[in-house]
């Protein structure tokens, strides 16, 4: 990975060559993505975003130009996603802050969900027509039956709970979208790290807070959502928590990382997160939120620095 790394600030045609070749994988393998931005986040960390912004351009019109050949029509790629991860890696390097970038992509998040409310009123209504159409499509085959049963639902129950999930939606997506900017930007910053053989993104990303005011903001949000049932504030919610949960699990680097034998630690944290996915965002989301409130990192990040 770190030939890979050198690889892409080595010229801009090299760097092209990598955005621009993940970017066009990751229409097959979304995951890939991480690789594509990640790269514009190296660089915009090592040379600077104005030279990212340069790179990103060129891949744009590569993705479309490419795009229209093969498919017939034009595609700006992972347009938004790139710009989001060029502009929170600036706001890194220009403040020297992981939470003051992550605060800004967290406040964008939940207006862009607001903005979306406002000037879309009626999505939720395409959102339950697409997972009925969704549904109709999937509960045919094999493998969607052996979901149901192990989860214990039948066909009727899952259609039942459609509506409550599309109210859901926008929300839902938007959190994907913070969760896959910051995971890209944080592979931007290992690479960094593996180039100039130091741990300073990692020190960051252990001790980096969201800040009480967002605390109480999803706070008032969960409670809002509970009392009135308002989509809305649902939505809101889920985007918070969404990082929150990021700091959540940065807490758990900074205590893990005050232990003796940190490795069983790391094991067993991200061990359970692949076993019991949701369950333990939600944990970790919690302590996050928590942590907002109290810092209980003081105590560790004291003995790091």
């Amino acid at each position: 990975m770190r030939s890979l790394a050198r690889y892409i600030l080595s010229g801009p045609f090299q760097a092209v060559t990598v955005v621009f070749f993940f970017a066009l994988l990751s229409f097959v393998f979304p995951f890939l993505i991480i690789f594509s931005g990640g790269a514009l986040a190296l660089i915009t960390l090592k040379i600077g975003m104005r030279h990212a912004i340069r790179i990103l351009l060129i891949c744009v019109a590569l993705i479309a130009l490419s795009t229209w050949l093969l498919l017939g029509n034009l595609t700006a790629g992972p347009l938004i996603v790139w710009v989001s991860i060029v502009a929170v890696a600036y706001m890194y390097q220009h403040f020297q802050s992981l939470s003051i970038a992550l605060q800004a992509l967290t406040v964008f998040g939940a207006v862009l969900t607001l903005l979306v409310a406002v000037l879309f009123p009626d999505l939720q209504a395409d959102w339950l027509l697409y997972l009925t159409n969704l549904l109709e499509a999937i509960k045919q085959g094999p493998s969607f039956q052996i979901m149901m049963q192990s989860a214990n639902l039948s066909l009727e129950q899952a259609e039942q709970y459609l509506p409550g999930i599309a109210s859901l939606m926008t929300g839902m997506v938007v959190a994907v979208y913070l969760l896959t900017v910051s995971v890209t930007l944080s592979f931007g910053g290992w690479w960094n790290d593996l180039l100039d053989d130091a741990q300073a993104f990692h020190k960051e990303f252990a001790r980096f807070n969201l800040g009480r005011i967002l605390a109480i903001s999803v706070a008032l949000f969960a409670v809002v959502a509970w009392g009135t049932k308002a989509a809305i504030f649902w939505q809101l919610t889920i985007v918070c928590l969404s990082m929150f949960f990021l700091q959540g699990l940065g807490l758990a680097h900074a205590v893990i990382g005050a232990l003796s034998k940190p490795l069983l630690g790391f094991v067993a944290v991200y061990g359970l997160l692949f076993i019991v996915t949701p369950q333990m965002m939600l944990v970790l989301a919690s302590a996050g939120v928590l942590d907002g409130f109290v810092d209980f990192r003081k105590r560790f990040i004291k003995s790091e620095e």
